[in-house]
């Protein structure tokens, strides 16, 4: 069973038309769905940060779309940042002096870690430079 974790970038391109990498995004999310036995992946924070940034770049009633749309899907697991997760996102971030990774990058790398997740849907390089497989 395949596992994907779904990065801001993601979701933020999924949902805001005018995104550059939309067009994409929507291809490349309609091919997730597609393979059978998919498990779809993202976290509180990645949540928090979507729905943030397209209040942002669009306006309130953008936002609250996104955010009923994640809160409401039947084939998205939303996973907690716990204390465990904290700490070994604390632990990475520190190690990672030479690379510019946000602590909500290293929270989800911590989570894809622990729950043996090695692709991403994201736009966001950091996640290559982490190794992580990006879906294309």
């Amino acid at each position: 069973m395949e596992k994907i974790f779904v990065d801001t970038s993601g979701w933020v391109a999924l949902f805001v038309d005018n995104d550059q990498n939309h067009k994409k995004a929507v291809s490349i999310f309609e091919d997730i769905k597609s393979l059978k036995g998919t498990l779809i992946y993202t976290s509180d924070y990645i949540i928090d940060e979507t729905i943030t940034t397209i209040l942002a770049r669009g306006n309130h009633r953008q936002s609250v779309l996104a955010g009923e749309a994640l809160f409401t899907s039947k084939i998205l697991k939303i996973i907690h940042v716990s204390a465990d997760y904290l700490q070994a996102a604390w632990g990475l971030y520190q190690k990672c002096k030479d690379k510019m990774f946000s602590f909500t990058d290293v929270t989800s790398f911590a989570i894809m870690k622990d729950l043996n997740i090695i692709k991403a849907f994201a736009f966001d390089r950091e996640f290559t430079q982490a190794g992580i497989e990006l879906m294309e």
